[in-house]
């Protein structure tokens, strides 16, 4: 939050100055605003969130489970995961075939190991299941 540094003795801004990268997004504050009132106007989107949450980490499991997946390992909560290789190229690989097959990941980790699963929280468990099976192909494309 760059207005934190904001000094009005120094700071003087011409009109349309006054938004940008390091000043902040007043129409995404407003909109992250309205989407926080509405978060917890009720605790249907946890529950939502923590369904689709499970749903991922039951799919990760198994998945490494599997032999084809070459000792992967998954770690996360919540809509935030991660599918970690031993070796690093092979998420690079798994993320290539993943978009050949329709499906967007990316990867991290320190020497980017970790294919990473970021889903919206409004994703439904259908689209959760498309995108498991995509991933999980993806896996097993790339013994």
């Amino acid at each position: 939050m760059a207005l934190t540094l904001f000094r009005p003795e120094l700071d003087v801004w011409e009109p349309g100055e006054h938004n940008g990268t390091f000043r902040g997004n007043n129409p995404a504050f407003v909109t992250a605003t309205a989407a926080l009132h509405m978060y917890w106007s009720d605790d249907q989107m946890e529950k939502h969130t923590r369904a689709r949450g499970e749903q991922v980490e039951q799919a990760l499991l198994a998945l490494c489970d599997e032999d084809g997946a070459g000792g992967a390992r998954h770690r996360g909560r919540g809509l935030v995961w991660g599918l970690e290789f031993s070796r690093a190229e092979r998420a690079a690989e798994v993320c290539r075939r993943a978009f050949d097959l329709g499906l967007l990941l990316e990867t991290s980790g320190t020497r980017s190991e970790v294919v990473k699963l970021l889903p919206p929280l409004t994703i439904s468990a259908d689209e959760t299941d498309e995108g498991l099976r995509t991933l999980a192909r993806a896996v097993r494309d790339t013994v």
